[in-house]
C-alpha cells in the first residue's frame, strides 16, 4: 500500500468523521427543536379546547336543575358536552391551526368519547396513542429512526377538567401525526447529505493536490539514488522549492553521489574537499531519538529478562521450602541437631523468597494515576501520621508548609509513600538518641521544594553514592528498598531528589517537583 494512498485514506477518514459528527449534532438540534415546537403547538391547542369546554359548561349549567351531589354535576357536564351541536365545528376549526393534528377528542372519566372532530369516534371508547412526552424523551437517533420508518402518532392530554370536589370529569385528547415533523426533517437531511458529500469531494481534491506536492521530493530523491546506482549522477540537481528537511536529505545524497563519482572517475573532487551541509539540526535530532529508543529498548529487554529470571528462581525456592518442612517433620524429632539446621535453611529460603518477590514488584511497570495534589496537605498528613511513632523514640516532628495549597500533578499514593519512606528513615536514624525531624516546603518559581531533615549521625561519606541503590542498606534490619522506591517515584513525577549529610549533625533530603497553576 503506497504512502499516498494511506495519506489520502487517512485524511478522507478524518474529514468523514468530522462531517458525520457535525451532521449528527445538527440533526440532534433539529429534532429537538421540531419536537419542542410540536409540543408547544399541540399543548396550546389543548388549552384552547379546555377553555372552550369550561365556557360551554358555565353557559349551559343554568339550564339544568341545581346539582346537589358530585355525581349529579358529572352527569350534567357530560350531557352538556355530548349535546352541544356547535362543539364539533369548533374542534374541527381548532385542528386547522396545525397540519400535524389528526383528531381532537373530549373524553369522560369512563373513557367514552363525548365530542370529537371525527364524527365516527363519538360515543365509542377512546383509542390511546403513545404519549408525546415519552417519545420526546427517547434518544435523538431513535426519534429520527421513528420519523423515517415507523412514523408514529402521538397523544397529548390537556389539563383535566374536574368538579370542585377534585374528581376528573373531562379530558381533552389531542392526537398529532409525525407526518409534519417528518416533512420538515427530510429537506434538512438531504441538505446535510449534500454538504457532507461536497466536503468529502473537496477534501479528496485537496488531499490529492497536497500529497502530490509533498511527495514529489521523495520521487526526486528516488531518482537521485537510481542515478547514483547507475553511475550517471550529476551534482546540482536538487530543488530549492522543497522543505528544508528534504533539502537536507538531498544535500546528503549529493554528497554521497560526488563521493561515488570521485571513486569511479579519476580527478573528481575528494570527499574532504566537499563542504558539509549546513543543515545539521535534523541529523542531530534523529541521532538523539535513535539513541533514546536504543536505551529504552535495552532497558525493557533487561527488565523482561531479569523479571523472568526472578520468576524462575521463585518457583524452585517454593519447592525447597516445602521439602524442608517435610524433612523437618520427619527428622526433626529424632535428631536434636537436625531441627536447628533445617530452621536455618528455612529462614534463608524465606529471605531469598522475599528478595525475589521484592525484585519482581520493583521491576514491574508502575501505573501512575495523575491528578491535582496538594503537596502541603499531603506532607502535613504524613507528619501527623508519624508523630506518635517519633514521640516514642524521643523525637519531635515539625512540619512547616505554606498556608495556601501547593498544587502539583501526581499520584497521591506514590507521593505519600515516597515522603513516608524518607521520614521513616530519619526516625530510625535518630531512634537511639532522639532529636528533631523537620518537614518543610518552599516555592521556588515553577517548582516546589520539599525537605526532610534530621539531626542523626549522618550518612558515612563512603556510602553516600549507594543510598538509592536497590537492596543497599546500612541498617541491620533494613531491606534496601525504601529509598530506591522513593527515587523511582520522584522520577515518575518529573522531579529530582538529592541530599546533604554531615557526620554527627544529620542528613537533609531535598525533593523538587514541578508546580501547577491553580487555574490550570
Amino acid at each position: 500500500m503506497s504512502l499516498r494512498f494511506r495519506l489520502v485514506a487517512l485524511i478522507l477518514a478524518l474529514v468523514a468523521l468530522v462531517a458525520v459528527a457535525l451532521s449528527a449534532l445538527q440533526l440532534r438540534t433539529l429534532v429537538d427543536s421540531l419536537s419542542s415546537v410540536t409540543l408547544d403547538r399541540v399543548e396550546y391547542i389543548g388549552k384552547q379546547v379546555s377553555d372552550t369546554l369550561i365556557g360551554r359548561i358555565k353557559q349551559h349549567s343554568g339550564e339544568y336543575p341545581t346539582q346537589e351531589t358530585v355525581e349529579q354535576t358529572k352527569t350534567v357536564w357530560r350531557d352538556i358536552i355530548s349535546r352541544d351541536p356547535d362543539l364539533h365545528g369548533e374542534l374541527v376549526s381548532a385542528m386547522l391551526i396545525s397540519e400535524a393534528l389528526i383528531e381532537i377528542n373530549v373524553v369522560d372519566d369512563a373513557g367514552l368519547v363525548l365530542a370529537s372532530s371525527n364524527p365516527d369516534a363519538k360515543g365509542f371508547p377512546w383509542q390511546r396513542r403513545q404519549p408525546f412526552s415519552d417519545w420526546s424523551n427517547l434518544p435523538w437517533h431513535q426519534r429520527v429512526y421513528d420519523l423515517l420508518t415507523r412514523q408514529p402518532d402521538w397523544e397529548i392530554l390537556a389539563r383535566p377538567i374536574g368538579v370542585p370536589a377534585g374528581d376528573r370529569v373531562l379530558q381533552v385528547q389531542v392526537v398529532s401525526s409525525s407526518v409534519l415533523v417528518r416533512s420538515l426533517l427530510l429537506p434538512q437531511l438531504r441538505s446535510l447529505l449534500e454538504i457532507s458529500t461536497g466536503a468529502l469531494l473537496i477534501s479528496l481534491l485537496l488531499t490529492l493536490t497536497v500529497t502530490h506536492s509533498v511527495l514529489r521530493p521523495l520521487s526526486r530523491i528516488e531518482r537521485t539514488i537510481d542515478r547514483i546506482a547507475q553511475g550517471s549522477f550529476r551534482a546540482g540537481e536538487s530543488s530549492g522549492a522543497a522543505a528544508k528537511e528534504f533539502q537536507a536529505v538531498e544535500s546528503k545524497l549529493n554528497l554521497l553521489g560526488q563521493q561515488v563519482i570521485g571513486i569511479m572517475v579519476p580527478g573528481a573532487a575528494p570527499i574532504a574537499e566537499i563542504p558539509a551541509p549546513k543543515e545539521k539540526g535534523l541529523d542531530v535530532a534523529m541521532e538523539r531519538i535513535a539513541k533514546q529508543l536504543d536505551v529504552a529498548t535495552r532497558l525493557a529487554a533487561i527488565s523482561r529478562l531479569s523479571g523472568g529470571v526472578a520468576h524462575e528462581i521463585k518457583n524452585p525456592l517454593n519447592a525447597i521450602q516445602l521439602r524442608l518442612e517435610l524433612l523437618k517433620a520427619r527428622l526433626g524429632g529424632s535428631d536434636p541437631e537436625v531441627g536447628p539446621e533445617i530452621e536455618v535453611l528455612s529462614k534463608e529460603v524465606l529471605r531469598l523468597n522475599r528478595v525475589v518477590k521484592t525484585f519482581l514488584d520493583f521491576s514491574r511497570p508502575v501505573e501512575v494515576h495523575f491528578r491535582d495534589v496538594d503537596l502541603a496537605a499531603l506532607t502535613s498528613e504524613v507528619a501527623d501520621f508519624v508523630k506518635p511513632q517519633a514521640a516514642r523514640s524521643g523525637i519531635t516532628a515539625e512540619c512547616a508548609v505554606p498556608d495556601g495549597p501547593c498544587l502539583m500533578s501526581g499520584d497521591p499514593d506514590l507521593l505519600k509513600q515516597a515522603v513516608l519512606n524518607l521520614v521513616t528513615n530519619a526516625i530510625e536514624a535518630m531512634a537511639a538518641h532522639g532529636g528533631v525531624l523537620r518537614l518543610t516546603i518552599e516555592g521556588a518559581g515553577e517548582k516546589w521544594i520539599l525537605e526532610v531533615a534530621d539531626n542523626g549521625p549522618g550518612i558515612p561519606e563512603g556510602l553516600r553514592n549507594k543510598v538509592f541503590q536497590l537492596y543497599f542498606t546500612s541498617k541491620p534490619t533494613g531491606n534496601g528498598i525504601g529509598l530506591a522506591m522513593t527515587y523511582r517515584a520522584v522520577q515518575l513525577h518529573n522531579g529530582t531528589i538529592g541530599f546533604t549529610s554531615e557526620g554527627g549533625k544529620g542528613t537533609t533530603f531535598r525533593i523538587e517537583f514541578p508546580a501547577t497553576s491553580p487555574n490550570a
